[in-house]
């Protein structure tokens, strides 16, 4: 590929978006489109014409932010209603039944989650000022888009639209919507004060389209791309241009194109332009991917930052931390704030474990406690590996059973969908084949089932850990656990796991298990522990929890956050949880819904957030490369001291 301009050959996995082999690429019908095709004309080359795609990114590309999606057209592009364009003869194709129902499911998932093409956080829609009203939407655009000239329009268009809104609408409230760029400051737009009336109002706060939608009548747009979003959300809309959208039998058009002369569908009108003529990268795998993979990481995202403050206090954070929480909150317009000293007690703060417990404790009103999520990494914490999973618990943290979370407030409203319980099972599945778990450490060996009737793993933790602290109730030790299963079960075989942490000098909670334990497992991932075992018995590990997923009977001796939903033998109950679950609920809401997950791929494409199933196949990849020498050294450098601390260097 060629690209003429540079701006377009530093998009980051550019050339993933073509197949056509030795073209030159141009951009829209701006400048690098003309020289491009002058150049193809002088090579004998075919020219190509690049655009954004309709569900672009997060951000706006002004504030840096990537795309996700491009339009590539051979023949014209889709804003140019002069000339035909790829699109254009695509949505002339018949209609494909089973492509209507796809398109139909990802339009229903695009208006539920107020998908558009930028998707940074907006403002809250104040309902007041739309109820017992008629509400008309005038769409402004920036002044001078490409759009509006290829679509046939001028600024006079503009101008006779707001006129015949308020025309037709005279009782009604006239709303006139700026572009995003306008309300950024980025751009300027076509109309002035002159143009406002008492009935004849500016909207120009940053609304997400499809909420502001519902309390619109009608909507009357030149060429923007929100007015075929007002079609996908139900609205009548009229065309002062000829946007590609234009001209099928969906909108009211005040021109003509002898060209568009078939009716179709709304669903055939989405997947030409969706699924056909735009494409997608996946900001993970960085290849090719279809509509539905970008849709899912957009949901992550756009829930994820809805719960988000726009101003964050990130206190105590050490500096190899902060430098993956950057990348773990780059979002539009959020605000990071980093800080040793003690915020304000008003601000809203995320704090790391056991600092964000003390915080509370002191009364701070809005504090974030940030810990590892369950699917973290290859390698251990303690040794400095960057964790692809985190939870941000507003409320309390998952390990500590003395207060709320969360995590329990989703697991006691959790009623999951027929998607919902099908995802879980499948990421089970996936789990299971992968031998996914929380940090992926020990090495794969085949162990021999001793010949007994009844073979108990327990597992031991970091006795300083906050999970025993917080989560153990009247056994806190290695040493406890361990008397007490052998004290219950007499005749079985017991075999001893040591933390990770523990085992490699860098955690407190060594203990001499030979009189307890028939075995001590060293080596061995815990996983396939798990396969020559009846029973695991834990305080609260983690492993309680991964044991659960492969079938395993599970004991509690404190409590873990998988405990007291009727899936676990319990010491110990919890009042606060209320109902027994199913271990699809657990699932989904333990590794899909509570935490958040992040990659360093996905730093260029500035998407931050990613799926459970996108962490696993990464892991999986890491799993087949060999560890690098920068590595090597950090961890063992990393462990010496910690042993050094600790006093068990040798």
């Amino acid at each position: 590929m060629h690209f003429i301009n540079k701006k377009i050959a530093n998009i980051p996995n550019i050339h993933q978006f073509f197949d056509e082999g030795n073209a030159v690429v141009g951009w829209g019908r701006k400048k690098s489109f003309f020289l491009a095709q002058h150049y193809a004309q002088q090579h004998h080359l075919p020219v190509i014409c690049a655009e954004d795609g309709f569900i672009r990114s997060l951000g706006l590309g002004k504030e840096g932010y990537p795309p996700l999606s491009l339009v590539v057209d051979k023949i014209g592009i889709y804003f140019d209603s002069t000339q035909p364009s790829d699109l254009e003869n695509l949505i002339g194709q018949p209609e494909d039944i089973a492509q209507n129902k796809r398109a139909q499911q990802s339009i229903e998932l695009i208006t539920q989650y107020g998908i558009t093409k930028y998707n940074q956080k907006f403002n809250k829609i104040d309902s007041a000022f739309f109820k017992d009203k008629k509400n008309i939407l005038v769409v402004d655009q920036t002044y001078g888009d490409q759009s509006i000239k290829y679509a046939g329009a001028s600024e006079l268009d503009f101008k006779r639209m707001l006129a015949q809104a308020c025309k037709d609408h005279p009782d009604a409230t006239i709303w006139v919507k700026t572009h995003p760029d306008v309300m950024a400051g980025k751009a300027k737009g076509h109309f002035i004060k002159d143009d406002f009336s008492s009935n004849v109002k500016a909207l120009t706060q940053n609304y997400n389209p499809y909420d502001l939608l519902q309390y619109i009548d009608e909507v009357y747009v030149v060429s923007s791309h929100l007015g075929f979003e007002a079609l996908l959300a139900g609205k009548k809309v009229q065309c002062f241009a000829m946007p590609w959208y234009a001209g099928w039998g969906l909108t009211q058009d005040q021109k003509k194109n002898k060209r568009r002369n078939t009716k179709c569908s709304l669903t055939h009108l989405f997947a030409k332009a969706y699924f056909d003529y735009a494409r997608y990268v996946c900001p993970v795998t960085q290849q090719r991917c279809e509509l539905e993979n970008i849709l899912q990481l957009l949901i992550v995202n756009i829930k994820q930052q809805k719960r988000l403050p726009s101003d964050l206090d990130i206190f105590g954070f050490s500096r190899w931390k902060r430098v993956f929480m950057q990348e773990y909150l780059d979002f539009p317009h959020l605000k990071l704030n980093f800080k040793w000293r003690k915020p304000k007690k008003n601000n809203h703060i995320f704090a790391w474990g056991k600092r964000a417990q003390k915080l509370k404790q002191e009364d701070y009103k809005c504090v974030w406690t940030v810990e590892d999520g369950f699917i973290r990494s290859l390698g251990l914490g303690a040794a400095l590996i960057r964790p692809y999973s985190l939870v941000f618990d507003p409320i309390g943290i998952y390990y500590d059973a003395t207060q709320p979370s969360y995590l329990e407030k989703l697991l006691n409203k959790s009623e999951l969908s027929f998607a919902q319980n099908k995802r879980a099972d499948q990421l089970i599945q996936t789990i299971l084949e992968t031998n996914i778990s929380k940090y992926n450490v020990g090495i794969t060996k085949e162990l021999a089932r001793p010949s007994t009737k009844k073979v108990i793993l327990v597992v031991g933790q970091v006795e300083d850990d906050m999970s025993i602290q917080l989560g153990g109730i009247d056994i806190k030790t290695n040493l406890a656990l361990l008397k007490q299963v052998r004290a219950n079960n007499l005749d079985a075989y017991i075999i001893y796991k040591p933390h990770p942490d523990v085992h490699a000098g860098l955690r407190v909670g060594q203990v001499d298990a030979s009189a307890y334990a028939d075995h001590v497992e060293l080596e061995t991932s815990i996983l396939d522990c798990f396969k020559i075992c009846d029973e695991l018995h834990t305080i609260s590990s983690l492993s309680g929890f991964e044991a659960l997923l492969r079938g395993l009977k599970v004991y509690c001796y404190g409590l873990p956050f998988y405990a007291g939903w009727g899936l676990t033998q319990d010491r110990h109950k919890c009042a606060r949880r209320k109902k027994d679950i199913t271990l699809q609920t657990l699932v989904y809401m333990t590794l899909i819904e509570y935490p958040i997950y992040n990659v360093p791929v996905t730093k260029r494409m500035r998407l931050p957030f990613v799926t459970p199933e996108h962490v696993i196949d990464y892991i999986k990849k890491e799993m087949q490369q060999p560890r690098t020498v920068e590595y090597s050294f950090i961890s063992r450098m990393f462990t010496k001291v910690r042993r050094i601390k600790l006093g068990n260097f040798h």
